[in-house]
């Protein structure tokens, strides 16, 4: 239906399909409340007429922009490209284009299922598109000429047609500049950081290089008091990796990074190897900077010295059985045929097993715990391909597995200490020092096991024990005695169980005197002395019972009898004028201790690559 006005040219109604640009909250009619607008027709079929009114200026026809009111040549023969190449530029037009914007999802609460999507406007940047596939390059380690493989361009150019993929020169610049923006941003870091700096650092060796390169990390508080760990270096090594050429790498990098004066400690593993290096450095940096003129400057990574203790326990007493198993897995895991045939036989003699086999890495004992408890599972189906593959020829014993299931039982406490030490979330060190105390006592109970092989392991596991922990023991104990919840307390109460009371005084002593030390220093550097001449005396506690599950309680009972006086004291010695626990603050801390394991974030791999 049309109507005709004063002009004779068709009016299209409400009814008609031609598009008419119109507000929601207009009705057609009112389109033609300005005697010089011009009808849209049906002739006028392109979508720029939804941004456009047609109008009569004078003797001429123009087209007049919705948006900033420029009136442009609207004739029959002006075409309409001019007009959509104003509608690309219009500075009045918020979105310019419905294929122009984006849904957003977005929720009222975390708990709403339904998404609500909104319409919003959208803005394509090539700088950021260049941002994030550098970014992304650097995270998932893909090749940079990823670049310039034709199904990557086809796909970006799917995903964003305005995106120009860069080449791979230019993804290498935009990478270099990404990693000069974050060595800046650590570099701040450090600047701000007040305290002293600590170091761990480790060799590794690229599988498909076999080249040797050496990661550097430091470990700092931050002003907000959150622990802070950054990678500073990671560098090629050049053969031979002797102590000489480690501590060359090492030097640099710790002098590029100005942190001659800051360091407080560097943690490596244990081998001859390291101990060489350190000496070495040891009589590079100034006695002065360092913690206690350098007593603390080589400390020994606590996750390889557990990796030590437990290789040097399983050699002596179940080498052969350990290694028969490890030729199970590689045999059975070797070919997809093996691993099908296994799981077959497994699923007939133990259905209700349904872990796969893991080979092992020998310098991460951990790993030789899962592989070993996995394997005793299947002990069955060991013996039953025995004797149905002529190719399998070394299957473990029933001695093996007897004595590995036992063994598996005891290192259990041994693998959930090391999972902890191995967070990539770090448990506090206050937390630590329970832990290694509760595996001395529980290596000192296996020596009363019936089993003579149990009993050999636990010798040889307490002498590497005692041989690498003393150190380490010690400023675990001072961060224990930093929790106002423990002070010397806690201390007292693992020593009375570990030692003897004359080895009890000497160890609780050298922990006490060792903190008094550190204040010393601290105070000295600061202008004032922090500690007190005055020493104090502990007394014994006692307790017959070596199960880890009921030291916590026993401690609360251990802190109801222990009371400790003073007259004359320092701060240090105010602050360790321990009170006593009320049931409800004892259940707290309990439950605060317990969770700080429970919730770490656990990185089941540990850095061993040296042995001793």
């Amino acid at each position: 239906m049309t109507s005709k006005n004063e002009n004779n040219a068709s009016v299209p109604t409400s009814a008609s399909n031609t598009p008419i640009a119109i507000d929601d909250d207009e009705s057609p009619l009112e389109t033609n409340s300005d005697p010089s607008l011009l009808p849209i027709t049906s002739r006028h079929t392109s979508a720029v007429w939804s941004d456009f009114k047609r109008k009569r200026v004078g003797d001429v026809i123009k087209a007049e922009c919705n948006h900033c009111s420029k009136l442009l040549a609207g004739g029959s023969k002006a075409g309409t490209t001019h007009l959509k190449d104003h509608i690309k530029i219009c500075p009045k037009r918020v979105c310019q284009d419905l294929r122009q914007t984006r849904m957003f999802g977005t929720k009222k609460n975390l708990n709403d299922k339904n998404d609500t999507m909104t319409l919003a406007p959208y803005e394509f940047h090539q700088e950021d598109g260049r941002r994030d596939l550098a970014e992304m390059i650097i995270l998932h380690e893909y090749p940079i000429s990823m670049v310039e493989h034709i199904g990557f361009r086809k796909y970006s150019k799917t995903l964003q047609p305005g995106f120009k993929v860069p080449s791979r020169n230019t993804t290498r610049k935009d990478i270099m500049k990404r990693y000069e923006l974050e060595k800046e941003n650590v570099a701040t870091l450090l600047r701000k950081a007040k305290g002293k700096i600590a170091l761990t650092t480790d060799m590794w060796t690229a599988d498909n290089q076999r080249k040797g390169y050496m990661a550097v990390t430091s470990h700092f508080i931050d002003n907000t008091w959150k622990l802070q760990s950054r990678i500073i270096r990671f560098l090629y090594v050049p053969a031979p990796h002797t102590a000489e050429v480690l501590a060359d790498a090492l030097k640099e990098s710790i002098q590029s990074w100005n942190l001659d004066l800051r360091l407080s400690s560097i943690t490596v593993d244990n081998c001859s190897t390291n101990d060489a290096m350190m000496e070495i450095l040891k009589g590079v940096f100034p006695y002065g900077s360092l913690l206690l003129r350098g007593d603390f400057f080589h400390m020994r990574c606590c996750a390889h010295i557990l990796n030590l203790i437990v290789q040097d326990g399983l050699s002596v007493v179940v080498s052969n059985g350990v290694q028969r198993i490890r030729d199970s897995v590689v045999f059975w895991t070797a070919s997809d045929k093996r691993v099908q045939r296994f799981e077959q036989v497994a699923k007939q003699i133990t259905p209700e097993c349904s872990r796969k086999l893991a080979l092992d890495c020998k310098t991460r004992w951990n790993s030789t715990y899962e592989m070993l408890s996995i394997a005793t599972s299947y002990k069955e189906v060991f013996v039953v391909l025995s004797a149905r593959n002529n190719l399998y020829k070394n299957p473990p014993t029933p001695e093996d597995s007897e004595k590995v299931e036992k063994i598996c039982e005891h290192l259990e406490v041994f693998s959930k200490t090391t999972l902890n030490f191995s967070g990539t979330n770090y448990p506090t060190a206050n937390l630590y020092f329970p832990k290694i105390c509760a595996l001395r006592i529980a290596i000192s109970g296996w020596l009363l096991s019936p089993h003579d092989y149990v009993r050999k392991m636990a010798d040889i596991m307490l002498q590497k024990y005692n041989k690498y922990w003393a150190s380490v023991n010690g400023l675990m104990g001072v961060a224990t005695i930093l929790d106002p919840r423990y002070k010397m307390a806690l201390i007292r109460f693992y020593f009375a169980k570990i030692f003897d009371e004359h080895d009890f005084e000497i160890e609780v002593s050298r922990i006490s005197d060792l903190l008094r030390r550190l204040v010393d220093e601290y105070g000295s550097k600061m202008g004032k002395t922090q500690g007190s001449s005055n020493q104090q005396a502990f007394d014994l506690g006692s307790s017959s019972k070596s199960n880890e599950e009921t030291f916590m309680q026993e401690f609360a009972e251990f802190l109801q009898q222990d009371k400790d006086s003073s007259h004359d004291i320092s701060d240090l010695d105010k602050y360790l004028d321990c009170g006593e626990f009320k049931d409800d603050e004892y259940a707290k801390l309990v439950g605060e201790l317990e969770e700080g394991f429970e919730t770490c974030d656990i990185d089941s791999g540990t850095s061993g690559l040296c042995t001793e």
